[in-house]
């Protein structure tokens, strides 16, 4: 039986996958296994132009870049439904979750899952649509359905403070009316950490295992992901595909809301795709777009859009929940103040007895309240809004103990250097002060001072590496009495 149409549906998901994703685009599509193996995946990669090999994704990352899987964690489960041409439905499930003993808890990229990394598992179903289905004198014999399934597990590690790596098996089930093939392939990865606010990723994908119906397409992907700050993200990545299309990709993120405590924020999305050669559709192609809403910690919803010209647009929506997160750590940092006990009052001397004296009052310690590194923007001497909300607790403290003084002291990590820090440690120390001021604190009652790197409250076992433990310990602003500090 010939199967005359089966090619229309291959081109149309190549072409599909080719503007929304980093999957195999192939002009050979019909004569080419998987088209639509990875063919997007995420709503927020897709529109970000696909360029995500260097993007942290969470389980999701399977479909990228493995080697990101070192960086999950929570248990976390991804729904994401792909469609668009020529009746082309794609669902994908992942699962995945820290592996080995999990940090509960931490902050920002040090916690980096288990202690054996992280692990994401992915069923995808893939439904081509109806087709036509001839003989060999091309007579209709009825409509038949083309259908894949496909499951991948990966897993990915640190392998040194700064760089992970990570591998992931793939299978595919190709069902045709009288035939089923199956398909076998590998994805390898690195995730270098070059400095705190850029990762490059580096992958090898479709390496081929074993195929019952072709080669698959297969290249190397190099991208890298730049956080600018707390709201924007930039993404950039390339793609070397063998016997297929080459791109080039770059996307952006900009969030809005309450980034502090990551919920409520909606995120804005958009990315361009340069191919070559160029599949020169008329119309808007290239451009992606989408948009996405956070709403708690745990969960998230987003979509997606790509225009692919005449042949219409594509669509991606996902939906991911997170379970069982690490709580966030806590600095070694405390404001402690001490009011002076009221000395006893005199005796006349001409009082018939001798009232003993009254035994000595330890001081008041009204409190400790935490100060840490995270109250300020990043490299910066610019408080946060829950760094003056910190302040606050203890400026009342302060007005309610008139005769209580206080020290505010700088410090700063190893990294960097000695004047860098010193500077930092300082402009830090004169942010709280001023602040305070403002707040109704006379001058003469505080006390400035910066300390650089030299007093760390943690040691640094490579002061290069600025996102570990101990140098987000270091980096903070200590309130103290005078002549106290804290043990």
């Amino acid at each position: 039986m010939k199967i005359s149409s089966i090619g229309l549906g291959f081109i149309s998901a190549a072409i599909l996958c080719g503007q929304a994703s980093a999957g195999e685009t192939d002009y050979a599509a019909g004569t080419r296994a998987l088209p639509m193996q990875q063919a997007g995946g995420t709503a927020r990669a897709t529109a970000m132009g696909s360029a995500a090999v260097a993007l942290d994704q969470g389980s999701a990352s399977l479909l990228w870049n493995p080697a990101a899987l070192s960086r999950i964690k929570c248990t976390e489960l991804g729904l994401h439904h792909n469609s668009g041409l020529a009746g082309i439905n794609q669902e994908i499930g992942i699962l995945g979750m820290p592996l080995g003993e999990a940090k509960k808890v931490c902050d920002g990229k040090e916690c980096n899952g288990g202690s054996l990394g992280g692990i994401a598992a992915s069923f995808s179903y893939l439904d081509y649509g109806s087709f036509d289905g001839r003989d060999t004198l091309g007579q209709n014999i009825g409509d038949y359905k083309a259908r894949d399934f496909s499951g991948s597990i990966g897993w990915g590690k640190k392998l040194l403070p700064y760089f992970a790596g990570g591998v992931a098996l793939k299978v595919n089930q190709s069902i045709f009316p009288d035939k089923t093939y199956f398909n076998y392939a590998a994805d390898i990865g690195v995730l270098w950490n070059v400095m705190r606010s850029l990762d490059l990723g580096l992958t090898y994908s479709n390496i081929s295992l074993k195929s019952g119906i072709g080669d698959m397409v297969s290249g190397l992907r190099l991208g890298a992901a730049w956080t600018v700050d707390k709201h924007l993200l930039l993404t950039a990545s390339g793609e070397l595909q063998k016997s297929a299309m080459d791109r080039l990709q770059v996307g952006g993120e900009y969030l809005i809301g309450n980034t502090e405590n990551k919920k409520n924020i909606t995120a804005l999305r958009a990315g361009y795709q340069l191919n070559y050669p160029d599949p020169q559709l008329s119309g808007l192609t290239g451009l992606t777009m989408g948009i996405g809403f956070q709403f708690t910690q745990s969960m998230a919803l987003d979509y997606a859009i790509v225009p692919v010209g005449d042949l219409g647009a594509s669509h991606r929506l996902s939906l991911t929940v997170k379970f069982d997160c690490p709580k966030k750590r806590k600095p070694v940092v405390v404001m402690a103040l001490e009011v002076p006990a009221e000395p006893a009052p005199a005796v006349p001397s001409q009082t018939a007895f001798v009232q003993p004296a009254a035994p000595a009052v330890p001081p008041v310690v009204l409190k400790w309240v935490i100060l840490e590194d995270s109250h300020f923007d990043f490299d910066s001497s610019v408080l946060r809004r829950s760094g003056m909300s910190a302040l606050r607790q203890n400026i009342q403290l302060l007005k309610d103990n008139p005769k209580a003084k206080v020290r505010v002291s700088g410090y700063a990590s190893a990294s960097g250097t000695e004047e860098y820090n010193q500077r930092l440690s300082e402009r830090r120390a004169v942010a709280v002060t001023t602040f305070m001021i403002k707040e109704g604190i006379a001058p003469d009652r505080i006390v400035t001072v910066g300390f650089g790197e030299l007093r760390p409250a943690e040691f640094e076992e490579d002061p290069d590496l600025i996102h570990t433990n101990a140098a987000k310990a270091n980096r903070r602003v200590e309130l103290t009495s005078p002549g106290q500090r804290m043990q």
